[in-house]
C-alpha cells in the first residue's frame, strides 16, 4: 500500500504528465510546489523551503505562493527559463468528499507569456520552430532547405520562412532572438549540431515528439488551424520545411494553452533575400540594438534613432533595423514621410502628442482575446480609439504615399468604443474579481442588486431604530461581521427586555447576539445579492470582451499603421535633432558621403569635437580602400560609420551626412575588433578567421565589406600573408571594402589592382608626440606610432625608453634584412645563371622547401646567414 496521501497521489500523477515544468498545485488560496519543483522555486523566487509530514523519516519539501498575486512569481520563474504548469481545483471543494478533482489548465513558458506587465515592452517575446528534415543528424552536411517559423502570442505576429544553409538559419535564430525554441528531439540530444545553429547559452531549448515533425500530419493540422482546404493563399503549398515548423509551433501553443488558445495572426513567409542581410556578428560588431559592452541600449544605434511614443512603436523600430530595405521605391516612400514630418513641424507636434495617448491595443487585444482579459485592458482599448481618431484626421492633408493612404485606411473602431463606454465604468479596477466593472444602466437585474446593496446601511439603520423602539433597548445594536453574519447584540443587563422573538446567535462574555426571521431573511437576501453581483458582473464582462476579441484583425490592423507613423515620426525627430540629411539613393554601386559622421558617438560625451570625414566607394576606381594609421586615430570608427550610415538609409531615415548618395547594399559584413569564443573552444584568431570565411563565402559585388585589422592575431608573416590574400579576394569579387590595418606593406596592394585606394588617418607628429587629427586623406601611413599612443595609455617611461631601443634594432635589422634578400638573391641566381646548371641549385632547392609561414624574423636571419656563407664558399 501507499504511504502517500489521496491528495500528492493526485499531485505525483499530474506532474508525471509535466515532468518539464513546475507544478503550481491549487490548494484552497495557494498554489504548492512539492519535492523538486519546491526546492526550485524556493531558489528562484527567494520564498522559505518549508515541509510536509515534518514528523516523518522523509519529510516532503514544500513552498507555495498566493493563488490571486501568483503573476510575479510566475514571471520570474519564466524569466529564469523555466516552464510552470497551473493546475486548478475543477470542482468546488466546500461541498466535495474526498480528494478534489484538478487538472492542468494552462502550461507557461519564456516563449508563451501574454501577461504585458511582465513583457519587454519594446521588444518582441518570440517562440521560435526549426525544422531541419525527415533525417536531421545525417544531411546537416549536404545542401538542405530549414524550415524557420516563430510567433509572438502577445502580438498576435506569426512568420515563416526557408533557409538553404544552417549559417543562414543560425543567422535568422540570432536576429529574432526567441526566448524558446522548438526542436526535433534527436537535434536537441546532438550538442555539435545545436551550437551550429544557436548562439545564445540562455535560449530555452524545448524538444517536441517525432509525431509532430511529420510532413503529411504537419499539413493536415495546419489546414485544420487555418479552416482552409490549401495554402495556397499562404505560399506554404510549395515549401514542406516551413509548413512543418509552423504547424509544430501552433501544436505546441494547443498543447500548453489547452482550452485559452491565443489569436495568431496567418502565417507571413517572407524570403530573406527580401531584406538587407546583416549577419549575427555584423549586428554585434555595430552595435545596432546593443552595445558590445553592457546591457541597456545606451551606445547602440537604436538609442540615438528611437524617439518612438508607442510600445508598438519601440517593437517595429527594431523590426526595421533587423529587417532593412533593398527595394528602391520602399526606401523612398519611408524618407518622402521623414522629409513631409521634417517640413511641416506642426502635424509631426499634434501626432506625436496623440501618440502619448495610446495604450499597447496590439499587446492588449491578445490579451483580451483569451481568458486573462482585464477590466482596464477594454477602457484602453476604449480611451486609444478617441486618440486614433485625432490621428486620422490628422493625416486627412498628408501629401506622401504611406501616410495619406495611412490616413485614408486606419480604422479608429469607434462602433468598439461606443460599446465599450455603455457597458465598463469609466475607470475600472484592475481586476474584476471583486465586481465594480459594469456600468450603471447596462442591466436591470445587475441594477436592482446594486440598489438592495446601496441600500443596505438605510435598511440595517432603520431596523435598529425600530428594535430599539419596540424593546425599550436604548444601547441595542444591529451589526455583521464576516463569520456570523447580522445580529442584534444586546447587553446582559438588558436581556430581560429581549422578546420571544429573538433568537439567540451567539453567547458573548457581557452580552448576547440575536437573530430575528426578517433580519435572517435580510441576510440571504443582501448577502446573495454580493455573490449574485460578481456572478452576473463577470458574465457579462466576459461576454463584452468575447464580443471586443471577435474585432482583433481590425484592432491589430490598426496597431500596426499606429506604429508605422510613429516611427517615421521618430526617424524625423532624430533626424532633426542630430542634422541628419536626406539619402539619394540609387540602385547603381557609389556611395559618395560628405561630412560623414557616427551617429552613436558624435552623441557620446567623450571630451573632444566629433571630426567629420569624405568617402566614396565606386565600382570602377574606389572598390577597395585600404586605410592604415595608428591606433587611436579613429580607423575603427571611420569605417563603422559608413556602414551604419548604409543601413540608416536603407530603413528609411536620413543620415549624418551634409551630403549622402547610397547605392543600395544587398549585405553588408563587417570583421571588427577582438573577441574569443572560449565555450565553443575557439581562440581570437580561430574567430576572426571563422568571420572572415564567412565574408569570403557570402560576399557579392553589391556587399558592403568592412574589415579591421586582418591577421593580427597569428605571426606576422601569417597575418600579413592572409591579409593579402583575403584583401586581394574581395577586391576580384566587385565587394566595396574599407579595409583598415596596420599592416602597411598592404599598400602595396594598390599597384597591382586598379580598382584599390590608399587613405590613411592624419597624425601630426611633433617630436614624441602626436595628435590625433581624425581625418581621412590619401596616401598610406608610414608609421603606426604604437609607442606614441603606449605612452599616452600612461604606460613607465622606463618601458617607453626600452620599446623605442628594441624598435630601432628591429627596424635596423629588417632593413639589413630587405637588402640582404635582395642581394642574396641577384648574387644566388647570378650564381645559377653562370653555372648553367642542367639540375637545380641545392640552395634553391633548400630555398623552394622553406616553410616561410612558420618562420620568425630570427628563424629568417638564420637561414640567410647560412644562405650567404654556402654561396660564400662556392
Amino acid at each position: 500500500m501507499s504511504s502517500q496521501t489521496p491528495m500528492l497521489e493526485q499531485y505525483k500523477k499530474i506532474k508525471k504528465e509535466y515532468p518539464d515544468s513546475i507544478l503550481f498545485f491549487r490548494l484552497g488560496d495557494f498554489y504548492e510546489m512539492f519535492y523538486e519543483d519546491a526546492k526550485i522555486a524556493s531558489r528562484v523566487l527567494g520564498i522559505a523551503l518549508t515541509s510536509r509530514n515534518k514528523s516523518k523519516k522523509n519529510p516532503i519539501p514544500l513552498c507555495g505562493v498566493p493563488h490571486h498575486s501568483a503573476e510575479p512569481y510566475l514571471a520570474k520563474l519564466l524569466k529564469e527559463g523555466h516552464k510552470v504548469a497551473i493546475c486548478e481545483q475543477v470542482d468546488d471543494p466546500k461541498p466535495a468528499k474526498g480528494v478534489v478533482r484538478r487538472k492542468v489548465v494552462r502550461v507557461f513558458s519564456p516563449g508563451v507569456v501574454l501577461d504585458s506587465e511582465h513583457l519587454d515592452s519594446k521588444s518582441n517575446n518570440y517562440l521560435a520552430s526549426i525544422y531541419l528534415g525527415g533525417d536531421p543528424l545525417s544531411n546537416r552536411d549536404q545542401e538542405s532547405v530549414y524550415g524557420l517559423a516563430y510567433a509572438d502570442i502577445s502580438t498576435g505576429l506569426f512568420r515563416t520562412t526557408s533557409l538553404d544553409s544552417l549559417d543562414a538559419l543560425a543567422d535568422e535564430i540570432s536576429r529574432i532572438e526567441p526566448k524558446e525554441l522548438l526542436l526535433q528531439e534527436e537535434v536537441s540530444q546532438d550538442d555539435s549540431l545545436l551550437s551550429s545553429i544557436i548562439r545564445k547559452a540562455e535560449l530555452l531549448i524545448t524538444p517536441l515528439n517525432s509525431w509532430i515533425w511529420d510532413r503529411e500530419s504537419a499539413r493536415e493540422l495546419l489546414l485544420d488551424h487555418l479552416s482552409t482546404r490549401t495554402l495556397e493563399p499562404y505560399g506554404l503549398e510549395e515549401n514542406p520545411e516551413a509548413t512543418v515548423a509552423c504547424s509544430s509551433l501552433v501544436q505546441y501553443l494547443k498543447d500548453t494553452q489547452l482550452e485559452d488558445m491565443p489569436l495568431l495572426n496567418d502565417p507571413h513567409l517572407y524570403q530573406k533575400s527580401d531584406f538587407l542581410i546583416i549577419d549575427d556578428s555584423t549586428k554585434r560588431n555595430l552595435e545596432i540594438l546593443q552595445p558590445i559592452r553592457g546591457d541597456s541600449s545606451e551606445g547602440s544605434l537604436i538609442w540615438v534613432i528611437d524617439e518612438t511614443r508607442t510600445a508598438m512603436g519601440a517593437r517595429l523600430i527594431k523590426e526595421w533595423l533587423n529587417y532593412p530595405l533593398i527595394e528602391k521605391q520602399k526606401i523612398e516612400e519611408r524618407l518622402d514621410s521623414v522629409a513631409e514630418f521634417k517640413i511641416k513641424t506642426s502635424l509631426s507636434l499634434e501626432l506625436e502628442s496623440a501618440l502619448k495617448e495610446i495604450g499597447d491595443i496590439e499587446r492588449l487585444i491578445g490579451r483580451i482575446s483569451t481568458s486573462s482579459g482585464r477590466p482596464r485592458d477594454l477602457a484602453s482599448i476604449r480611451d486609444s480609439s478617441h486618440f486614433i481618431t485625432k490621428i486620422r484626421d490628422a493625416l486627412g492633408d498628408a501629401d506622401s504615399r504611406i501616410l495619406k493612404e495611412i490616413g485614408r485606411t486606419i480604422d479608429n473602431f469607434s462602433d468598439v468604443k461606443k460599446m465599450i463606454e455603455g457597458t465598463i465604468v469609466e475607470n475600472p479596477p484592475a481586476s474584476g474579481r471583486d465586481g465594480g466593472i459594469i456600468r450603471d444602466g447596462f442591466n436591470a437585474e445587475l441594477d436592482g442588486l446594486k440598489s438592495i446593496r446601496r441600500d443596505g446601511k438605510k435598511w440595517i439603520a432603520k431596523l435598529e431604530a425600530n428594535e430599539r423602539e419596540s424593546t425599550g433597548i436604548g444601547s441595542l445594536k444591529v451589526s455583521y461581521n464576516r463569520v456570523f453574519g447580522y445580529y442584534i447584540e444586546v447587553s446582559k443587563i438588558n436581556l430581560n427586555s429581549v422578546p420571544e422573538r429573538y433568537i439567540r446567535k451567539q453567547t458573548l462574555v457581557n452580552a448576547e447576539r440575536f437573530i430575528t426571521d426578517n433580519l435572517k431573511e435580510y441576510e440571504e437576501k443582501i448577502l446573495g445579492a454580493e455573490d449574485r453581483i460578481i456572478d452576473i458582473e463577470r458574465e457579462l464582462f466576459d461576454e463584452i470582451r468575447k464580443r471586443v476579441a471577435n474585432e482583433a484583425e481590425r484592432i491589430r490592423r490598426t496597431s500596426s499603421l499606429i506604429a508605422q507613423v510613429d516611427v517615421l515620426c521618430a526617424f524625423s525627430r532624430a533626424s532633426e535633432k542630430n542634422d541628419y540629411v536626406r539619402p539619394i539613393i540609387t540602385d547603381d554601386k557609389v556611395i559618395e558621403l560628405k561630412n560623414n559622421r557616427h551617429p552613436v558617438i558624435e552623441r557620446m560625451r567623450l571630451g573632444e569635437r566629433f571630426v567629420p570625414n569624405n568617402i566614396k566607394l565606386d565600382p570602377n576606381e574606389n572598390q577597395f580602400l585600404i586605410i592604415t594609421g595608428p591606433n587611436m586615430a579613429g580607423k575603427s570608427t571611420l569605417i563603422r560609420q559608413v556602414a551604419l550610415t548604409i543601413l540608416m538609409a536603407q530603413i528609411g531615415c536620413f543620415v549624418p551626412a551634409s551630403y549622402a548618395k547610397i547605392g543600395i547594399a544587398d549585405k553588408i559584413f563587417s570583421r571588427v575588433g577582438a573577441s574569443d569564443n572560449l565555450a565553443r573552444g575557439q581562440s581570437t584568431f580561430m574567430v576572426e578567421m571563422v568571420e572572415t570565411a564567412y565574408i569570403l563565402r557570402h560576399s557579392t559585388e553589391k556587399s558592403l565589406v568592412i574589415l579591421d585589422e586582418i591577421g593580427r592575431g597569428t605571426s606576422t608573416f601569417d597575418g600579413m600573408s592572409i591579409a593579402w590574400a583575403v584583401a586581394e579576394s574581395l577586391h576580384d569579387k566587385g565587394c566595396r571594402t574599407l579595409f583598415a590595418t596596420h599592416y602597411h606593406e598592404l599598400a602595396g596592394l594598390a599597384l597591382s589592382k586598379s580598382r584599390t585606394k590608399n587613405y590613411n588617418i592624419y597624425v601630426k607628429n611633433s617630436g614624441d608626440n602626436i595628435v590625433f587629427l581624425r581625418k581621412l586623406v590619401p596616401g598610406a601611413a608610414s608609421h603606426s606610432y604604437g609607442i606614441h599612443v603606449a605612452k599616452l595609455a600612461g604606460v613607465p617611461e622606463p618601458v617607453i625608453k626600452s620599446a623605442r631601443k628594441i624598435l630601432s634594432n628591429l627596424e635596423k635589422s629588417q632593413s639589413e634584412l630587405r637588402n640582404s634578400i635582395l642581394g642574396g638573391q641577384t648574387s644566388l641566381f647570378k650564381q645559377v645563371d653562370e653555372n648553367k646548371m642542367q639540375e637545380e641549385h641545392p640552395i634553391v632547392t633548400e630555398i623552394r622547401e622553406l616553410d616561410v609561414n612558420s618562420m620568425t624574423p630570427l628563424d629568417a636571419l638564420t637561414k640567410l646567414a647560412e644562405v650567404k656563407k654556402t654561396l660564400e664558399k662556392t
